[in-house]
């Protein structure tokens, strides 16, 4: 029996055993069938222990079938041994075969079930997706171990001169390459992430266009009144993200019973929260300055699973609105108005409020409270746009 050697291993060739000897054979049998009956295995040495393999084999009852199988196991065994198989080490040898034959296409499907374990937003994953998507498009069939830092660049420099990809494009690609290469990391698809070194000199002449501009006083108050006449739905949903900096999806998922007036606070089950650092429900204080708003709603007059934003006419509800809703009803208001080009969203009214707090005498830290955000510098991208509220043509310049 020869032996064979890979690095420090030593085994001998892998060979099929039929058991005993067949010495005769019944009238209308053969010798094959008459082996089938025996208890086949595969035998072969590593580092001087022995090894027997079944597979399976000995629950087949066709000979032919039986002998077929055997010798798969059989070839199989000889070319992953040939291939540095450790029999003693499985989990090792499955985890390297992974890396080995995992595409990326494959490694985005891991990867979106990965997100869908750790309950992400669908809009979040979704996002995802589309990156990655798309660089599996330009890289088919490309296996996620031999992506390198020179395919992701030249996949975005691609995107960039095609005009497809803004900076704010080109930025956010970055951030979902490193997400992803991150996870597949974790899921043990690779051993190093190639965005690693990354060409941070890559940019775009495509203008990004502007989005959650915080409203004009007098577009505001035009929109407002607007809601106010012809969409209460609508008018509501935008007055409650301003009121309380609730994102558009906590809102619609709130429920009556996640309104308590008398004590004055909502309840943001930990379900839909965007940022889940725990898995504990979250309550903020009604301002008095909406309270009169939630009150019209007379909500005790409601079953208490009814979602609070359920419905576009009557705006209590027994279901959740659509995603898009809420946004579609603004959208729809803003270009009856002659509005709808100058970057307003959803997001503007939060946008708006964290300015007017901050322009009211809010600390940077009260405002910070008051969205339930986690860092600072987050806070600060809401006040950005805080210049365009301020008018410097009566200031003085103090003399030198």
């Amino acid at each position: 029996m020869s032996n064979q050697y890979l690095g420090m291993n030593k085994y001998s060739t892998p060979k099929l055993y039929r058991g005993k000897a067949i010495l005769s054979i019944p009238k209308g049998s053969s010798k094959l069938k008459e082996l089938a009956k025996n208890k086949w295995y595969v035998n072969y040495t590593f580092n001087g222990e022995q090894i027997r393999v079944t597979g399976g084999i000995n629950r087949i009852k066709d000979e032919t079938e039986k002998e077929y199988e055997a010798q798969v196991i059989l070839e199989s065994i000889k070319g992953d041994l040939a291939n540095g198989y450790d029999p003693k080490d499985h989990h090792k040898w499955v985890e390297n075969k992974k890396k080995e034959t995992c595409t990326l296409a494959k490694a985005i499907i891991l990867f979106k079930e990965y997100h869908k374990k750790h309950h992400s937003r669908k809009k979040t994953i979704a996002t995802y997706l589309s990156k990655l998507n798309a660089l599996s498009e330009f890289y088919p069939g490309i296996l996620v171990s031999e992506i390198t830092t020179s395919n992701l660049e030249n996949f975005i420099q691609h995107k960039v001169d095609e005009k497809i990809y803004s900076n704010g494009s080109v930025k956010a690609a970055k951030r979902i390459l490193s997400t992803f290469f991150n996870i597949c990391i974790k899921l043990q698809l690779i051993n190093k992430s190639p965005f690693q070194g990354f060409d941070n000199k890559i940019k775009s002449l495509k203008l990004t266009k502007k989005q959650h501009i915080p409203f004009s006083d007098e577009d505001l108050k035009i929109l407002l009144v607007f809601l106010d006449n012809n969409d209460k739905y609508a008018a509501f949903f935008c007055r409650m993200i301003y009121y309380t900096c609730l994102r558009p999806s906590e809102i619609r998922s709130l429920k009556i019973e996640n309104i308590d007036l008398i004590k004055g606070e909502i309840t943001i089950p930990a379900s839909v929260k965007k940022v889940t650092n725990n898995n504990e429900d979250e309550k903020i204080a009604i301002n008095e300055s909406f309270k009169p708003f939630l009150e019209q709603l007379n909500l005790n007059e409601y079953p208490l699973d009814y979602y609070l934003t359920g419905c576009t006419t009557n705006l209590v509800g027994e279901k959740e609105v659509g995603m898009n809703t809420p946004y579609n009803k603004l959208i729809s208001a803003l270009k009856k108005l002659g509005l709808n080009n100058k970057g307003y969203t959803l997001y503007s009214f939060k946008h708006t409020s964290n300015i007017k707090k901050y322009l009211a005498g809010w600390t940077l830290s009260e405002i910070m409270k008051a969205n339930r955000h986690t860092l600072i510098s987050t806070t600060e991208i809401y006040l950005k746009n805080l210049g365009q509220f301020v008018d410097l043509k009566e200031k003085i310049i103090p003399v030198i």
